[in-house]
């Protein structure tokens, strides 16, 4: 009696073990998918963060512009501002900040100006 009964049950057994791995491998699938499309956000966003949300309204609006940073480990570093025309060499820390140094208004040169000025001196 015992060998009927698992001979009736064994096509159930068989039949239900043959559609079991179809909706694991299926939902397995949407869920790497998924997985992905949040990653993807997820860097997207901190490419845009890198880039300073630039695409944002009244972002570069001011008179204030940082212009570049260096940190120089711990809590200092280095930053390059412009204010008003003016660049100032600020030291950063985290007991304040320090002006460093006052640059004169950067003059834009072509590379050829830059060339020539550069073989004046030499010349001298």
């Amino acid at each position: 009696m015992l060998l009927c009964s698992l001979l009736i049950l064994l096509p159930a057994t068989a039949h239900a073990a043959e559609e079991v791995p179809d909706p694991l491998i299926g939902s397995g699938l949407r869920m790497l998918a998924g997985l992905l499309l949040v990653l993807g956000l997820m860097l997207l966003l901190y490419a845009l963060s890198k880039r300073g949300l630039r695409w944002l309204p009244g972002s570069r609006e001011g008179r204030i512009h940082i212009r570049e940073t260096r940190p120089l480990g711990g809590k200092k570093a280095l930053c390059l501002v412009e204010v008003q025309g003016r660049e100032l060499l600020l030291g950063v820390s985290s007991e304040g900040i320090n002006l460093l140094c006052e640059f004169d208004s950067p003059q834009v040169q072509s590379f050829e100006q830059t060339l020539q000025n550069q073989n004046r001196e030499s010349l001298k």
